[in-house]
């Protein structure tokens, strides 16, 4: 046990009255020795006060609790850490309630203020939102428990240690499984485009209706059944996406609470569960530090495997080597696929990305999605009021101007482009898969 700011207060207070005390016997001795008579007997009143407290405090016997974690924790989403406490002994309790949680979360609702009753059983809680993914590991909940008179706390230690996995923002998966295809594209603000007849399967055959095109008349059909017979399509399935993601240090870029590498991430995942839902397979492959690889995968178990591959992964600190990557992902993927490189490019990467860029488009589908800095773009809108101020206003536009011309490179080389600011990246990819898909490229 400790002392309490209680009593820490009153035995502050015992002090001061002992100087003023020292100070009264130079000039009113009669009336010191009075005063001092009370204030050895309050003094001996505290003391006893403190002992009994003491005894009677010491014990909490009675007192438990447990956490309750959500199966999953989401990056930059609040949550609720739910807590039941009960005291099953004779005593009222007022205790302070706090829980050792890793550095990757944060909350400014701990420590929680708690009055239990004898036999009383209460929920409560807190919320935390994640900072960082990976596994985070929680201790004991934590109790400051107050003596009868609050004079004392008796810390105690409830509970067990346990962990949750921290992932990328996965809720707005959530937030479309119980919608269809059509459904999840407006949901993710998507405009869908009209489909060329290209690239697609053949699906059934149906009566005709007015707005099909000659082309999806089955004559032979037609004749057979007496009346205008049409073909049905449907987009062609069993088609290959992979994601070739950089982990390299210009991914570290921090845009708001999330750094790029994570908005990455979160996009990634919203786009692959879009196509995993149009019939097709999802693959990964890392590079700049990290060479994790999740082959092509289709179905809901496609989703679940690159969630519980990528919670824990991170940006290092390594250069990122296109043309590496380029090879190394051609010497595994042989089937023809949409190969989309997730990165945050520089003018400075030009020769090196369009070398690995063209080596790729020999047997791939190729689309680069750029995350644009969008702190750049908050400094031009500054306004220049010094020399200083002058300098960064022009070397980010020279930057910027070095960028597009980069892009304009790309695209003259008919690489596939989406550019936008990192919390955009999963509309850009996903619209771009879904025309790319449309169009029969695929």
């Amino acid at each position: 046990m400790k002392p309490s700011p209680r009593l820490l207060r009153l035995l502050l207070w015992a002090s001061a009255a002992a100087l003023v005390l020292s100070s009264a016997r130079l000039w009113w001795p009669e009336v010191a020795g009075e005063v001092e008579t009370a204030w050895w007997a309050g003094l001996g009143i505290l003391a006893l006060a403190a002992l009994l407290d003491f005894i009677t405090g010491r014990s909490c016997a009675g007192l438990s609790g447990r956490r309750q974690l959500p199966g999953n924790l989401a990056l930059g989403v609040g949550q609720l850490v739910a807590i039941e406490l009960t005291n099953a002994g004779s005593r009222p309790l007022t205790l302070q309630l706090s829980d050792r949680y890793p550095d990757e979360l944060r909350t400014a609702e701990l420590p929680l203020s708690i009055h239990l009753e004898p036999g009383q059983s209460i929920e409560t809680g807190y919320t935390v939102t994640p900072r960082r993914r990976g596994l985070a590991q929680f201790g004991r909940l934590e109790a400051l428990v107050q003596s009868p008179w609050g004079l004392w706390q008796q810390k105690a230690l409830l509970g067990t240690e346990q962990s949750a996995k921290v992932y990328p923002n996965f809720l707005g998966i959530s937030s479309l499984q119980a919608l269809s295809a059509e459904q999840s594209l407006r949901f993710l603000g998507v405009h869908q485009q009209q489909r060329r007849g290209e690239g697609l399967d053949f699906r059934q055959l149906r009566e005709y209706r007015l707005g099909d095109s000659q082309r999806q008349v089955d004559w032979s059909a037609s004749a057979r059944a007496r009346k205008l017979v049409s073909r049905e399509y449907q987009d062609e399935r069993d088609q290959e996406i992979i994601f070739l993601l950089d982990c390299g240090r210009r991914m570290r870029t921090q845009d708001g609470e999330l750094s790029h590498f994570d908005h990455a991430l979160n996009a990634l995942l919203l786009s692959a569960y879009v196509a995993i839902r149009q019939g097709d397979a999802v693959g990964l492959q890392c590079f700049a530090g990290d060479q994790r690889r999740v082959p092509p995968a289709k179905g809901e178990g496609g989703i679940n495997l690159l969630l519980n591959q990528v919670y824990d992964l991170h940006s290092g600190t390594a250069h990122s080597d296109y043309t590496a990557a380029a090879e190394l992902l051609l010497a595994r993927q042989q089937k023809r696929a949409l190969v989309i490189l997730l990165t945050n490019v520089r003018d400075e990467d030009s020769e090196e990305l369009l070398a690995a860029v063209q080596q790729l488009s020999r047997h791939h589908l190729v689309m680069v999605a750029c995350l644009r800095e969008t702190s750049l773009d908050r400094l031009l809108e500054q306004p220049v009021n010094d020399f200083d101020s002058a300098l960064e206003q022009g070397a980010t536009r020279d930057f910027l101007q070095r960028r597009s011309r980069l892009l304009q490179q790309l695209r003259a080389h008919n690489v596939v482009l989406a550019d936008t600011e990192p919390e955009l990246m999963h509309m850009a990819l996903v619209e771009t898969y879904w025309r790319l898909k449309r169009s029969g490229k695929l």
